[in-house]
């Protein structure tokens, strides 16, 4: 089976949402001060930015963007056991502190000897227009 290869992989820190971790308002049925994320971990990816964190000046007033996405191997993902999940959040990006979130999954790279897809596409954003917490 042909495993494909990332050019240029970078170490990503990701940070998954856990709501076993996460306290409720028991009477709205929501997360207090957004969701837990205990636990880091760090895997090689290959980074595609469309927006890096640049600053724009809008009729509502300044608004910060990040947007791209992560192209991670599923062998390396299971190899850690993560499965990535929409909110997720990057909390590096290669050297770069980042506070960027999954927004989107796409499974790419099928391979006829594979049974499937061998690749993940991981879009991020930011969350505009404040900066959330970090539970």
């Amino acid at each position: 089976m042909p495993l494909p290869h990332l050019i240029h992989p970078v170490p990503v820190v990701v940070e998954q949402l856990s709501t076993a971790d996460t306290y409720y308002d028991e009477d709205a049925r929501e997360p207090i001060q957004g969701g837990a994320r205990p636990v880091q971990v760090t895997i090689q990816g290959q980074v595609e930015w469309r927006e890096q964190k640049d600053v724009r000046h809008m009729r509502g007033g300044i608004v910060e963007n990040a947007r791209g996405y992560v192209l991670f191997r599923l062998i390396d993902l299971a190899a850690v056991s993560v499965t990535l999940a929409v909110e997720d959040r990057f909390a590096r990006i290669g050297t770069i502190d980042t506070d960027v979130y999954i927004h989107r999954l796409a499974w790419v790279g099928h391979y006829p000897d594979a049974g499937g897809p061998t690749l993940v596409k991981a879009y991020f954003w930011d969350r505009a227009p404040a900066r959330q917490t970090r539970g």
